[in-house]
């Protein structure tokens, strides 16, 4: 999830003339970013703490029995990626298991999992919390943390970025170790992908294949947000956001088989030129292509098969957010109709909801440029009867998973781009690698940002 986080990120970032991120990797140097976020916890009685610019991570000793140390983060990094190179986690017991996604994951987090914590560390949550304490490392201020130490409020901070790229920086590596995919991996026999474009919805005038965002002020009620405790009342705050016309992919594919299949269709865009003007070649750009969604749809046999797919479908985007008024309004619904006496404890939300980490819809779609900036869209339509785990595609799916489930997806996050892809399937660019597939396709498409919007909420 946190790579396609930069993926999106650096995209904005090309769209206002901003180089991509610069991953942190020296602990010694200053952080040239400084940080102040004016925030305070949901209760008001924390003020997360600013971090000027030019600061140094210092050793932290706020839990004496678990001091966190420069030195020890960079010897966990090197282990890690020592590791990596090797293809061996050592383990407690002295032995070995081959590193994979999964364990490195477990590693890098470190979670439970983790092959041997006490030699690989907790690079990830500890770096965090060094970022987040830079002021006062030993405490003896008692000043509060900065919005680093906080699932909620970290991504504010532009070192978050840097931060991540560092550390996706050991899976891009470890993917890199890895054989490039076979023509069997990519291909799909007898189905071809003959068109694949996007339009915006109900504009007659619109131009195929070039999208539209605005920045906009919306009225947000952050009342209930607030703990306060009628329900009844609001409290409107205007917010400034990004946001994009609907629109919806126009997909046209042929199943020259014998039988009706099912197939997964994903969906991939990524900026076509860097920030020099320099067109991306497709092992640098792999990293950039951002998943616009992922569906089934059952082809018919020998026939060619028209899809008209929505942008608000997408796999990548989380259910629309319940409000506590509308929880209420629901758990008297369900007391109305329920002959249950604790109706109010019942659950109201649908079980899809466990984990809302999907995109927000308005940030489906990158902002562009208002001269349009480029970017290329990627279809590629696989097996769905060797893909699945759970038969169960649906919005958020893409980041959160399904509870209590396998990941829905027999292939890797990111496939096809999450390895390097082999030399002798293309000279340099994206086109020349999909010419030589029939279950891909790609265009040029163009995102352009309009005038800023005024809209109630």
């Amino acid at each position: 999830m946190h790579q396609q986080m930069l993926a999106r990120y650096d995209a904005e970032r090309l769209a206002v003339g901003l180089l991509r991120v610069i991953p942190f990797d020296n602990w010694n140097i200053p952080i040239q970013e400084g940080y102040d976020s004016h925030l305070t916890n949901e209760y008001g009685t924390l003020q997360y703490a600013p971090r000027p610019s030019g600061m140094v991570l210092s050793d932290s000793y706020t839990d004496p029995t678990s001091p966190v140390t420069v030195h020890q983060q960079s010897y966990n990094w090197n282990r890690l990626l020592n590791a990596i190179n090797t293809g061996k986690f050592q383990k407690k017991d002295n032995c070995y298991e081959d590193v994979n996604i999964e364990n490195l994951g477990a590693a890098i987090e470190s979670s439970v999992s983790s092959p041997n914590p006490d030699l690989y560390g907790s690079l990830h949550n500890n770096g965090h919390d060094l970022l987040s304490i830079i002021t006062d490392p030993d405490g003896r201020y008692k000043q509060a943390m900065g919005v680093m130490g906080t699932t909620e409020t970290s991504i504010r901070d532009p070192v978050f970025f840097r931060w991540h790229k560092y550390i996706d920086n050991l899976f891009v590596m470890h993917k890199n170790m890895l054989d490039p995919y076979s023509a069997d991996d990519l291909g799909f026999k007898n189905i071809t992908l003959e068109e694949i474009s996007v339009k915006v919805n109900g504009c007659c005038d619109q131009k195929e294949n070039v999208l539209t965002t605005r920045m906009e002020y919306v009225n947000v009620d952050i009342y209930q947000s607030m703990y306060q405790g009628n329900p009844q009342q609001s409290l409107q705050v205007s917010v400034y956001r990004v946001n994009h016309d609907e629109f919806e992919y126009n997909i046209k594919v042929n199943n020259a088989k014998r039988k009706n299949v099912k197939a997964a269709f994903r969906v991939f865009m990524a900026p076509s030129f860097d920030e020099h003007s320099d067109r991306f070649g497709l092992n640098e750009q792999r990293r950039w292509f951002i998943e616009m969604d992922k569906f089934v749809e059952e082809l018919p046999r020998h026939a060619t098969h028209e899809i008209k797919r929505s942008s608000k479908l997408s796999s990548v985007v989380k259910p629309p957010g319940l409000s506590i008024k509308d929880i209420l309004k629901e758990v008297v619904e369900r007391k109305r109709k329920s002959t249950k006496k604790n109706v109010e404890s019942e659950c109201v939300c649908r079980r899809e909801r466990y984990c809302e980490c999907g995109l927000p819809q308005n940030i489906l779609l990158p902002r562009g440029t208002e001269s349009g900036m480029r970017f290329d869209l990627f279809v590629m339509v696989t097996d769905w009867e060797s893909d699945n785990c759970t038969d169960n595609l649906d919005q958020g799916t893409s980041y959160c998973g399904v509870k209590n489930q396998k990941y829905p997806d027999g292939r890797a996050m990111g496939f096809p781009f999450d390895r390097n892809i082999d030399v002798k399937f293309f000279t340099k660019f994206l086109d020349t690698f999909v010419d030589r597939f029939d279950n891909m396709l790609s265009v040029p498409i163009t995102i352009k940002t309009m005038p800023t919007t005024k809209q109630t909420a």
